[in-house]
C-alpha cells in the first residue's frame, strides 16, 4: 500500500541558524535531501510566526481551525476528561525580578518531580476551595484548569512568554483581573512552601509561579475525523490531536520502513525529543543532527518515491517553506537549483 506521509521538524532549517553556521553547512553533502526539495512543489509555510506550533500541528493534519492548546493537551493526559468544559494550562514556572517586571522561566526547565508538582498543587486547591479553582495534574509541567463556561480572557502563549520579560503579556480580557490575582495569590502560596523552601536548600531553581495560558473549548463540530491516519509523535499536543480525530498514535518511528509497515496509509511524524532540544544544541550538535535527517530519513524517503511505496511526500523543515512531492516530480530534470 503506497503512503501519504508528512515530516515534520519544527524550525530545523531556520535560515538563520543555516546563515550562523557559515562553512559547516556549507560542507555539508546533503544530495537525498536537496533533490527532494529542488523536485517538490514549493508552497509559504502555513503561519510565518516560527513559534506557532499549534496552529501549524493542526493544518498538517488537515484541521480547518486550531484546536484550543489546553483542551487538546488535556485530552491526552488526563483520564476524565470532559470536552464540554472550558480548559486553560496554569503550568509551573520560576519568576525571576529584572528591573521592574519579571522574566519567565519555564517548567520544563526546573526539572520539577511529580511529588513536588503534586504537592504544590494540593497547596493551591486548598488555597482556592472557596473559589472552586483546582488544578489537574496533567505531569510534572502540565497542569489544567477548567470550567464550565466559557471565559473572556486572552492569553500570552507559555513559549511567546519564555525568558521574556511580562510586562505586556499577562492574560487581557473581562475576566483578567481576577486570573491576574489569582497568579499573584499562587506565587505569593509557592514561595513560603516547603518545596521550595527545600529546593532553595539544595541550590535548585524555585518553582514560584503559575503560568496561564491555552484557552479554549473544543468543538465538535470542528473536529475533521481521521480515523485511517496515524501521528508519531510523543508531542502531548499531538497525542491530543490524535485521540481527538480517530486517528492511532505511536512515538516517532525509528526508521522510515516502520512507517511503509505500517496499515494506516496517511502519516504525520515529528520527531519530539529532537524537537524540544533544539534550541540547546550546539553549532556542532546541529551539524550531526542534520547528517542524521540525511542519512536516516532524506536517502530512504527519496528511494521510496522513486519507488512509488510513497505516493505524496509532504516536507516542512522550517525554513519558511512547505514542499511536495510525488513520484513524477522527480522527472523535472530542469529544476537543477538547491533551495538550501
Amino acid at each position: 500500500m503506497s503512503k501519504a506521509i508528512t515530516l515534520w521538524i519544527p524550525d530545523f532549517l531556520n535560515k538563520q541558524r543555516i546563515a550562523e553556521s557559515e562553512q559547516a553547512w556549507l560542507d555539508l553533502e546533503l544530495p537525498a535531501l536537496r533533490t527532494l526539495l529542488k523536485k517538490a512543489d514549493l508552497f509559504p509555510a502555513q503561519t510565518l510566526k516560527s513559534r506557532d506550533f499549534f496552529a501549524t500541528a493542526s493544518n498538517l493534519f488537515h484541521q480547518s481551525v486550531t484546536f484550543p492548546v489546553a483542551a487538546t493537551m488535556a485530552k491526552a493526559l488526563i483520564n476524565d476528561f470532559d470536552n464540554t468544559l472550558f480548559w486553560l494550562k496554569i503550568d509551573p514556572v520560576q519568576m525571576i525580578p529584572d528591573r521592574d517586571t519579571l522574566v519567565l522561566i519555564p517548567g520544563v526547565d526546573l526539572q520539577i518531580t511529580e511529588a513536588e508538582a503534586k504537592a504544590l498543587i494540593e497547596a493551591f486547591n486548598l488555597h482556592f476551595e472557596q473559589d472552586k479553582v483546582a488544578i489537574e495534574y496533567g505531569s510534572p509541567t502540565n497542569w489544567f484548569l477548567s470550567v464550565k463556561q466559557s471565559v473572556d480572557l486572552q492569553t500570552t502563549s507559555l513559549s511567546d512568554a519564555s525568558y521574556q520579560p511580562l510586562h505586556d503579556k499577562y492574560p487581557t480580557g473581562h475576566a483578567a483581573q481576577y486570573w491576574r490575582q489569582l497568579l499573584n495569590e499562587a506565587s505569593m502560596l509557592f514561595y513560603t512552601h516547603p518545596v521550595n523552601e527545600n529546593r532553595r536548600s539544595q541550590g535548585l531553581s524555585e518553582i514560584n509561579g503559575v503560568w496561564l495560558w491555552g484557552e479554549g473549548v473544543l468543538s465538535a463540530l470542528d473536529i475533521q475525523p481521521r480515523e485511517k491516519a496515524v501521528i508519531g509523535s510523543e508531542d502531548v499536543y499531538l497525542k491530543g490531536l490524535a485521540d481527538l480525530t480517530g486517528a492511532q498514535n505511536t512515538p516517532f518511528p525509528e526508521t522510515l520502513q516502520a512507517c511503509l509497515d505500517s496499515e494506516q496509509p496517511q502519516q504525520l511524524i515529528m520527531p519530539n525529543r529532537l524537537n524540544e532540544d533544539l534550541d540547546k544544541l550546539t553549532q556542532a550538535g546541529w551539524i550531526e543532527a542534520v547528517k542524521w535527517l540525511e542519512a536516516d530519513w532524506m536517502v530512504p524517503l527519496l528511494s521510496a518515491v522513486k519507488n512509488q511505496q510513497i505516493h505524496s511526500l509532504l516536507l516542512e523543515l522550517g525554513d519558511g517553506n512547505r514542499y511536495h512531492i510525488e513520484p513524477k516530480h522527480l522527472n523535472r530534470f530542469w529544476r537543477f537549483k538547491n533551495r538550501i
